[in-house]
This record gives C-alpha cells, structure tokens and sequence, in this order.
C-alpha cells in the first residue's frame, strides 16, 4: 500500500461549525494507495467526523462513479484507503465532520 498525494482541498463553507470538504487526487492515484488527512488541520475536530464519501474518475471529467473506500480515524486522522479497483485515476472525497467536539444528538 502506498500513499497518494492531495492535489487540491476545498472547503465549501468556510468558517462554518460544520465543515463540508473536498479533496482532490491526481490522476495517477491507485487502487490500495491511502491518503492520510490530519482533521483539525481542516477545522474538523479529532472527534468530529461525521461523514465520507468518494468518487473515481475513470475517464478524467467524464466518467464518475462513486467509490466504497475504506476509512478509518486514529487520533484525528483519517485515512482513506482505495479500494480494489483501477490504477491511475483521480478520486474526490468528501468529508464532512463538526469543527467542536460532543455528543451527537
């Protein structure tokens, strides 16, 4: 398994108490690679998360499918690892977690 590289972020609400980001692969990103995101680096608490979601562009800006990677927090960080799939394409994730920490209710 080796990482990918974080080609861009966006964050699509800035300085919101919930935090709605993007992060954008380039597309030599394959199937097994990781990429480690550091939450409060984004303003999402260590404990925050709450969401993720991803897509693959298997034909860049044309053909997008949505991805079921893995993911996983340890002291506030996430790692997404790419599932089995194909090599050499760009992949979107979107996180979404609260920038305080608590009780979900």
């Amino acid at each position: 398994m080796a990482a990918t590289t974080l080609l861009k972020a966006w964050e699509l609400a800035p300085n919101a108490g919930l935090k709605s980001l993007l992060f954008v692969t380039p597309n030599t990103a394959d199937a097994g690679n990781t990429l480690a995101i550091t939450l409060t680096d984004y303003g999402i608490s260590a404990t925050g998360l709450l969401a993720v979601e991803s897509w693959v562009h298997t034909t860049d800006g044309s053909v997008i499918t949505t991805e079921l990677n893995t993911c996983a927090v340890s002291s506030g960080v996430l790692t997404v690892t790419i599932v089995a799939g194909t090599d050499n394409d760009t992949r979107v994730i979107q996180v979404i977690g609260r920038a305080d920490a608590g009780v979900f209710v």
